[in-house]
This record gives structure tokens, sequence and C-alpha cells, in this order.
């Protein structure tokens, strides 16, 4: 599923960022431990000499015995290998009747020649509470900040990526033929996308002068190529008519003037497209459809003998705006699309209506891709003596004017779809 970069991006953020921030949490959990049991280690030490300060200043005031806070023995015998770390262990509390864990320090002292075990205590249960605290706070924080990042990133990124969706909506207002011009600006603040828009300044340049000197060559080569059509055809009527002509001669011209028939056919239509392409149809006005389609199916009818079965459901006024000599174009290269690939004892339906125009007519499936029939010189049968151009014109005219074209192939039937709307 295609996303846009925003999307991807805080996807990536909220997938490696508590990633990140776990590891990280869990390295400050250990760190967090190891500083509380230093430092529990430093009050215990802390604790062993301000009471061993204050029992060799007063021994005899001082109690030797508080439950969860020192023990004094006297009369011991030296241990040389006392442990010098805490060590754990838990007491019974007689008012909370429940054991309480400590952590203790127990050392070896001498004073006046004489023994002493001094053990002090610190409880363990202050220091988890206080371990879980601040880790919970440091988990909350943690949280604060990804969110705070993910607001931060897609807010800047808004900000940062505006020059890249200025660019990217005028690339896609940016038509060849009716919208040439596209400038982009080249000072956009961002060294990248300065490039960006300096490229496709260049590249928009570079492909309208190659579409320029395109439409030239065929609108040149199309006006070049009617004088020699125009003598090809006087040339062809000259020997037609002249008395001579044997039989063969008169087979052979037959198949001269029908190739040339489809070579003026081709210069003709060569011509229009690069005039559609032109913009050379700017007058526009209301085109009664009904009236139109009517006209068209009426002449083809009287000029094809062999007219396919014809049923119709045309409204009448359908009206729309446009060129009045490319819509008769355009349709009657539908009609005519529809009569020349039809079977024998084949059959049309037109239907018109506000919505559409749609033109089903029977005949044999194409092999080709359908969609390429709408290109220039693609042909559903190869044998056929059409000039390829038929389908391309009306994709241009239905393009010119914004309409939307859809072909099907069902039942045997050809159906070609222009919406209006």
């Amino acid at each position: 599923m295609t996303k846009t970069l925003e999307q991807k991006n805080t996807r990536y953020l909220f997938i490696w960022l508590p990633l990140v921030l776990l590891v990280g949490s869990a390295l400050f959990y250990v760190m967090l431990v190891f500083h509380a049991h230093h430092m529990r280690e430093k009050q215990l030490d802390l604790k062993q000499a301000n009471i061993w300060k204050a029992f060799t200043l007063h021994p005899e005031s001082m109690v030797l015995h508080i439950a969860g806070e020192y023990d004094i023995d006297a009369n011991k015998r030296v241990i040389n290998d006392l442990p010098n770390q805490p060590r754990d262990t838990s007491l019974f509390d007689h008012e909370k009747k429940q054991f309480v864990e400590f952590a203790i320090l127990t050392r070896q002292m001498n004073w006046k020649g004489e023994p002493y075990r001094l053990t002090t205590y610190v409880s363990s249960k202050e220091v988890s509470h206080l371990i879980i605290k601040v880790f919970l706070a440091e988990i909350a924080i943690l949280l604060f900040l990804l969110l705070a990042i993910v607001i931060v990133n897609r807010r800047s990124s808004r900000v940062l990526w505006q020059p890249f969706f200025l660019t990217l909506k005028k690339a896609a207002a940016y038509d060849l033929v009716r919208n040439p011009s596209m400038h982009l600006d080249s000072q956009t603040g961002i060294a990248e996308f300065n490039q960006l828009n300096h490229e496709l300044n260049d590249l928009v340049g570079k492909v309208n002068k190659v579409y320029t000197n395109q439409k030239q060559f065929v609108e040149n080569a199309s006006h070049e190529m009617q004088t020699p059509v125009a003598i090809i055809r006087s040339k062809i009527e000259f020997l037609i008519n002249d008395p001579a002509l044997t039989e063969r001669t008169a087979v052979l011209l037959a198949d001269i003037t029908a190739a040339n028939e489809r070579l003026s056919q081709l210069n003709k239509s060569l011509l229009l497209l690069a005039k559609i392409d032109n913009n050379q149809f700017p007058q526009v006005e209301q085109v009664d459809v009904s009236q139109v389609i009517e006209k068209i199916l009426e002449n083809y009818h009287e000029h094809y003998e062999h007219f396919p079965k014809l049923t119709k459901s045309i409204q009448p006024q359908i009206i729309i705006v446009a060129n009045l000599s490319l819509f008769e174009i355009l349709l009657s290269n539908l009609v005519g699309n529809a009569v020349i690939h039809n079977i024998p004892n084949g059959r049309i339906h037109v239907e018109l209506n506000t919505e559409k125009l749609m033109i089903v007519n029977t005949g044999n499936e194409i092999k080709d891709d359908p969609e390429k029939l709408f290109e220039r010189f693609k042909k559903g049968d190869d044998a056929s003596k059409t000039t390829g151009l038929g389908l391309a014109l009306v994709k241009q005219i239905t393009q010119l004017y914004q309409l939307k074209i859809q072909y099907e192939y069902e039942n045997a039937e050809h159906r070609i779809t222009v919406f209006f709307c």
C-alpha cells in the first residue's frame, strides 16, 4: 500500500525510536541500580563512621543496640576474614508484623585494646522504592519525548517539504499541449530542492523544444505531402480517362487510387492531429450532440449498402460546449469504426443521454491489448486498410475537452463509451 513520505517517516520513528528508548531505558536502569547500591554502600560507611565516633566519645551513654539502625557487640573475638561488603538480610518488624529487608555492613573495630563488632543497617525497601520511582519517572519522560519528537518531526517536515509539494503541484498541473510552461522557483532555501527545480526547469524546456519541433515537422510534412498527393490523383484521373486504357492497367490504377486515397486520408489525419496539438481549434460553441449523431448515422446508412442493423436510444437536445468540427470528427470516427469493424449481419446500438454516449457493435475480438487501440497507427486488425488514426483522433479530442473514454469487449460486442461528466 502506497503511503506518503510523512506517514512512512512517522512509521519508522514509531518503530525505531521505541527500540532505541527501550535500550536506553535498560541501560539507565542498570546504571540506576549500580548508583543506588553505591549510594547504599556510602550510607553504610558514613553510618559506621558516625556511630563509632559517637561511641568512642560517650561509651557510657551510648545505646549499643537499636533495631534496624546499628549493633555494637563488645568482647568478640577478632575475625580476620570478616567481609567488608554490604550484605542483605531481613529483620522482623513487630509493629508491622512482617519481615523487612535491610542491607547491613559489619566491621571489626578496636578501642582501648578491646575488639568490637559494629553492624549498621540501611533499609533496602527505601532504595528499591527510589529505584522504581525514578525508573517510572524516566519511562514517563521518554514517552513524552517520543510523542514530542513525532509531533515536532511531523510539523517540521511539513514546513521543510513545502517547496517539494509546491513543485509536485506545479508538475501535476503541467500539460505539454495546453500549459507547456512550468516555472519553478530555483531559490527555495534548501539546496536539494533548488537543484531539483533547476533540473526540472531544464527538463521541461528540453521537452517543450522537442515537442514543438515534432509538431512543426508533422505539420510541415503533412502540408508538403498535399501537393504530390494531389498531383498523383490528377494523373490517375487523366490515365483513367485515356481511351487506350486496358483492363490490366485499370486494375492497377484502381489499386493506386485506393493507396493514394489512403495516403490522402493519412495526411489529413496527421495534419488534424498536429492542429489539435497546436490548439488551433479555440472556437467553441454549444453543440447539439443529438442532432449531430443522428445526421452522421443517416449519412453512413446512405453510404453503406450493407449497413448493420441499427438500434438507438438518443435523448434530444444533449448539449456540450466544444468545437463543432472536432466533435463531428469524433462522432464520425466512432460510428465509422463501429461500421467498418462489424461482421456480416451484425448490429449497432447507439445510446446517448446527459451522462454518456455509448456505441456498441458486434465484431471479432481484438487479439492485442485494447488500450493500444487509442495509440497512433494501432489497428485491431492488421489486415485492415484503415490508417490506424481514427481512435487516436478520438482520444486526442476527448483529452482536449477533458472527457473520459472507455473501451470494453463482452459477449462478442465492442463497447466504446464517452462520458460527459
